[in-house]
């Protein structure tokens, strides 16, 4: 994992690993079969080293706001974790399948199925880890230009200006110098939207009806 953090998973080979723990590279596979299984192994061990709190907050909504926020954490702190995803075929994590534990838990008894409940979770888990995606390719053009995001977008102001001189794009024109985008703000706007719709769907469950 700290290898991953410091370099990406390009460079992350069974070698590489068993010349840092000084042992011959063949005695890895004793533990693991390959790198894809490692990687699977690293993934929960990340989502192990920031478990969710055994007494969640009041409110469904604060509930999957905290679990959002914890998998950002994670994200941002190990750059290679969110690419390491792949939701079309899930790593069995048993770590970060907590997450989606906590979130069908969330949602328990609002009057939601069963079918939008998980897909109501799966959701969540994925916008986080979208907004996330860039992490690593970020860190990747950091450590290779010495150029950080901020000073690249910085550099492209005055083309970014000539460009909306133009005219061709008068709605971007009217809004780019008013709006203020940031990660942060993206991932804030979007994770509200996304609750606000699941808020949307939840119905009032009434009460059984005594005799």
């Amino acid at each position: 994992i700290a290898l991953a953090d410091a370099e990406g998973t390009a460079g992350l080979t069974m070698r590489r690993v068993a010349a840092e723990l000084g042992m011959p590279t063949m005695s890895l596979y004793r533990h693991v079969a390959n790198k894809e299984q490692l990687i699977a192994l690293m993934v929960d061990a990340a989502f192990a080293g920031e478990p969710l709190p055994t007494r969640p907050p009041e409110g469904w909504r604060a509930r999957l706001e905290l679990s959002a926020a914890i998998q950002r954490r994670l994200y941002r702190a190990h750059p290679w974790l969110a690419p390491a995803l792949n939701l079309s075929r899930p790593l069995l994590a048993p770590h970060g399948m907590r997450h989606i534990e906590w979130a069908l838990a969330a949602l328990d008894g609002l009057g939601l199925d069963a079918d939008t409940r998980m897909h109501a979770a799966v959701t969540l888990f994925g916008y986080v880890r979208g907004q996330a995606i860039d992490t690593e390719p970020e860190a990747r053009a950091t450590r290779s230009s010495g150029i950080t995001g901020e000073q690249w977008m910085a550099a492209q102001q005055d083309r970014m200006t000539a460009l909306l001189a133009q005219g061709r794009l008068p709605h971007f024109a009217s809004v780019a110098g008013e709006a203020a985008l940031s990660s942060t703000s993206l991932y804030e706007f979007g994770l509200a939207c996304l609750l606000d719709g699941i808020a949307a769907r939840i119905t009032t469950v009434r009460p059984p009806v005594t005799a």
